[in-house]
């Protein structure tokens, strides 16, 4: 097993802002399952779940300069960094039409066609590249990224968005409302870091990368308004 030398940027990117947000990440969900165990907090949960796994699995593969072990650990991580979103997807489905209408097994097959779909991206030729010519850090093919891009703002961060609006409107009470959207800008929060991640995959540039760490730094934030929003309010 070789081992990689961080730069100052990447230790901070890794170590401070991923680890630390896989760690709130983790214990918001706990608090949510404290509070009950039912479909909607499992689903909800399942979201910080998803996105603190993801942060675990890139600190594992980060130090490593051993192929594929790379490749397929990186994977692994915006797998489960993009899988997230499906979460809150369906969270908002049955918060807007009923768990009657969102059945479980419909809840899977959403599951099932999203994760399959992300699957695909393992099939492209050439994908990812991590080696000494990117420094050991993942640099993504144009096919990759936009594939990445167009698969998870159109079936998972712009159907959220959309139906995120549709709940607000519906709420009469001013603190419902006030309450759903700050759950609605942890969302657009987590729009914005999602993508400018992807995008500094894709352009690997060490000054990009910087800026994306810095917004990444509102990660933390975000886990506390969506919680804020709705989460503290998953009752039994």
């Amino acid at each position: 097993m070789v081992l990689f030398q961080f730069d100052p940027v990447r230790i901070f990117q890794i170590y401070v802002i991923q680890l630390g947000m896989g760690i709130v990440y983790y214990l918001i969900a706990l608090l949510i399952l404290k509070r009950d165990t039912k479909r909607l907090n499992q689903i909800f949960s399942a979201f910080y779940i998803s996105s603190a796994s993801a942060t675990v699995v890139n600190v594992i593969y980060a130090p490593l300069t051993t192929n594929p072990t790379v490749l397929v650990l990186h994977f692994i991580t915006f797998y489960l960094f993009a899988f997230a979103w499906i979460f809150l997807l369906i969270f908002s489905l049955i918060l807007l039409k009923s768990e009657k209408v969102i059945t479980t097994n419909k809840q899977f097959l959403l599951i099932l066609i999203y994760g399959g779909l992300l699957l695909i991206l393992a099939f492209i030729p050439d994908g990812i590249k991590i080696d000494a010519t990117t420094d050991w850090k993942p640099a993504w093919s144009l096919l990759f990224y936009l594939y990445a891009l167009i698969l998870v703002n159109i079936f998972g961060i712009i159907p959220t968005a959309y139906f995120s609006i549709k709940i607000y409107k519906k709420f009469e009470d001013p603190l419902l409302r006030k309450k759903w959207a700050y759950y609605f800008l942890g969302v657009a929060i987590y729009f914005i870091v999602f993508n400018s991640t992807i995008l500094s995959n894709f352009l690997n540039n060490p000054i990009y990368r910087l800026i994306n760490s810095l917004i990444g730094l509102t990660l933390f934030p975000t886990a506390y308004l969506l919680y804020y929003g709705v989460g503290r309010q998953i009752q039994k």
